[in-house]
């Protein structure tokens, strides 16, 4: 499964990649100089690619869960011995950390001083939490532990949940919706996938539904760097992507085949949500 992890990691990377280029076209050609977005056939193109990437994931995701199976406990999932893994997680984190410090550093020049402050605080910590929340899996944990774990997976939800917030107030009053669009949906997109991350450690996981959301979340995190901001809040986004692709490769890595009971189980699933077998 490794050879298999990588590649689709990889894809999902080169669809953040070309994200970028496009998004980068439309803010090259759709706006004037005075910043407004005039008519471009890039303001259909921007989300019609969004909306095909988003397709290609769930067919991907869902075709490749009809054969295998990823597993729903913690440690099973997430486990990532190692140096290699560990010098990895580390290094998102203080990658993401960095571009905290980076944040309130230029908060002072900046029109929401306090909330930027807030952000680049949460940001620091979710660069700490995030290694430690992977590295718990290496290990058995105890009941104390497991609610440590609990309020590690929380820090980058947090983080997203206040840049949202974040976002309202800077563009309240910004009529150009095209300028603040992509950051919206990348943090909304990036807030769902460390929530779906975090269900490890609570014990509630849907597959689908986590694997789409962390791949999704690297795709918005890459194709939003395309527009300009302060390189603190550059590094985050780009921190956050990272971070859902080691998760990611971590995961399909776990990945394994079907047994033919479980396939039979599936199978019968719909006939009996139907009404079939129970009706019988």
């Amino acid at each position: 499964m490794h050879n298999k992890a990588l590649e689709n990691t990889v894809y999902v990377l080169a669809a953040g990649a070309f994200g970028v280029f496009v998004r980068w076209l439309q803010l090259q050609l759709a706006f004037d100089e005075k910043g407004l977005c005039g008519a471009s056939i890039f303001n259909v193109i921007v989300p019609a690619f969004i909306l095909i990437v988003a397709w290609a994931l769930r067919r991907r995701i869902a075709q490749t869960l009809r054969v295998a199976v990823l597993p729903q406990d913690y440690a099973a999932a997430l486990e990532n011995q190692g140096k290699f893994y560990a010098f990895l997680r580390w290094l998102v984190g203080a990658v993401m950390a960095l571009g905290g410090v980076l944040i309130i550093r230029g908060s002072e020049v900046e029109k929401h001083v306090v909330m930027l402050r807030l952000l680049g605080g949460l940001a620091i910590v979710s660069g700490i939490c995030f290694p430690l929340y992977l590295g718990a899996a290496n290990r058995e944990l105890k009941s104390r532990q497991k609610r440590l774990s609990c309020l590690l997976g929380l820090a980058p939800i947090l983080l997203f949940s206040l840049w949202l917030v974040y976002d309202y107030m800077d563009n309240a009053i910004n009529s150009v919706v095209w300028a603040f669009l992509i950051e919206v949906l990348a943090v909304c997109t990036l807030m769902l996938a460390f929530f779906r991350l975090a269900g490890f450690a609570f014990g509630q996981v849907q597959p689908k539904k986590t694997l789409f959301w962390l791949q999704f979340g690297i795709f918005m995190s890459l194709t939003v760097l395309a527009d300009s901001r302060s390189m603190g809040r550059q590094i985050v986004f780009f921190a956050a992507g990272m971070m859902l692709a080691l998760a990611d490769f971590i995961l399909l890595k776990k990945l394994r085949e079907k047994t033919l009971a479980e396939t039979l189980a599936e199978e019968t699933k719909p006939a009996a949500n139907d009404g079939g077998i129970e009706k019988l």
